[in-house]
């Protein structure tokens, strides 16, 4: 017997909050940052929220 899996049956995790204080350290973002995403978010949110409202990276150069 052949058993195929139906795509609707396997369940896609949806995102999963993170500590804004850990993120901000783990990525090197300054307190003064730290609060503006903690004012703005709370202090758990998504990756992808936290992604988009964070300050952009300087350019590392040679």
């Amino acid at each position: 017997m052949s058993h195929s899996k139906d795509n609707r049956q396997v369940r896609i995790p949806g995102p999963t909050d993170r500590s804004i204080a850990e993120h901000c350290k783990k990525f090197g973002i300054g307190p003064a940052e730290e609060r503006k995403l903690q004012r703005l978010l709370g202090k758990h949110a998504p990756l992808h929220e936290l992604q988009a409202n964070a300050p952009p990276k300087p350019p590392k150069f040679r």
